[in-house]
């Protein structure tokens, strides 16, 4: 079999393939069990390729979930982890999928491949271990009052999980509560601290909209039930800012601060900043089911775990 190549550019009012003129919404189908390459990664399925609003290119790879999910579960843990744990996340990026699939059908595309939605790699990231969890789950999905539950996971909870309303607000879910998890302590950055300048604070937080000049002290002032920052008094020369600990992190960093379970003290012309976990603490806890399947608890176990009262399913 030889490769074909196609260069495909923008051009009034559609695009061009090889040169070659054609509309504004293109589909490419490679031949049975072969794979398409762009931009030196492989891909399953069909590839669309639309003219977006802003006059670029929009490639979206149409595949069917099952087949999605391999490239998604060794970008999201490791296929060296337990295969119990594994197995729960693949129920967890299924239902997340699905649910995303339906609630997003009016859209060109249903799921980003990025931390926005699920890290997917393609061809290129799948791992038989891996593979074999998907394929050892086939259909399984998470339902709450026979619909499929709206899902959330993250690394690392600190101890404890977090209620969804004290994140994203709204009514909530009843599955997705805080609940204690004493199986993550082994991961890497249970605790974390990090330090930064008063300066560096200073400059993100204005350029976020929030003027500060001059910080003096930042306190958290309301906790959420699960010990979660849930509001932060800064004080600076000029009054006082309030802001949510979800919008602090976000403008902060979500690498810097790592989750908002953290406390503050001060250092000299900074601010350090030390904590537990890793993410928004909402749902599953990625470190915490391996830590489960490692003392012997099954997927489902897990599951019924991190999201209480919770039917596990399996669907066409």
């Amino acid at each position: 079999k030889v490769p074909i190549q196609l260069n495909i550019k923008v051009s009034n009012p559609g695009m061009t393939i090889n040169n070659r003129e054609f509309g504004s919404n293109v589909k490419i189908k490679p031949a049975e069990n072969s794979l398409i390459k762009i931009d030196k990664k492989d891909y399953r399925g069909s590839i669309e390729i639309l003219r977006d609003d802003k006059g670029g290119l929009l490639v979206i790879n149409e595949l069917d979930v099952e087949e999605y999910l391999k490239g998604v579960l060794n970008e999201e843990i490791s296929a060296k982890w337990h295969p119990e744990s594994i197995k729960a996340q693949a129920v967890v990026a299924r239902t997340y999928a699905l649910y995303q699939k339906e609630n997003r059908k009016d859209n060109p595309y249903h799921m980003e491949a990025t931390t926005t939605d699920q890290v997917y790699g393609g061809a290129r990231r799948e791992d038989e271990r891996t593979n074999k969890a998907a394929k050892d789950t086939q259909g399984i999905v998470l339902t709450y009052e026979g619909k499929l539950a709206k899902v959330f996971y993250h690394s690392i909870s600190g101890g404890i999980t977090e209620d969804v309303t004290d994140v994203w607000g709204g009514e909530g879910n009843n599955y997705l509560k805080s609940i204690k998890c004493d199986f993550d302590k082994d991961a890497p950055n249970y605790q974390w601290e990090t330090e930064i300048d008063t300066v560096d604070l200073e400059m993100l937080l204005s350029r976020n909209g929030i003027k500060v000049d001059g910080i003096l002290s930042i306190e958290p002032v309301s906790f959420t039930s699960s010990g979660r920052v849930s509001e932060l008094q800064i004080r600076h020369r000029n009054g006082t800012e309030k802001i949510s600990g979800v919008n602090f992190r976000k403008i902060i960093g979500y690498e810097t601060i790592r989750s908002t379970l953290f406390r503050i003290k001060e250092g000299e012309g900074s601010f350090i900043f030390y904590g537990k976990g890793s993410g928004h603490g909402v749902g599953l806890c990625q470190w915490g089911a391996k830590g489960m399947a490692e003392k012997g608890y099954s997927y489902i176990d897990i599951l019924k775990h991190y999201y209480p009262g919770i039917e596990i399913k399996r669907i066409k």
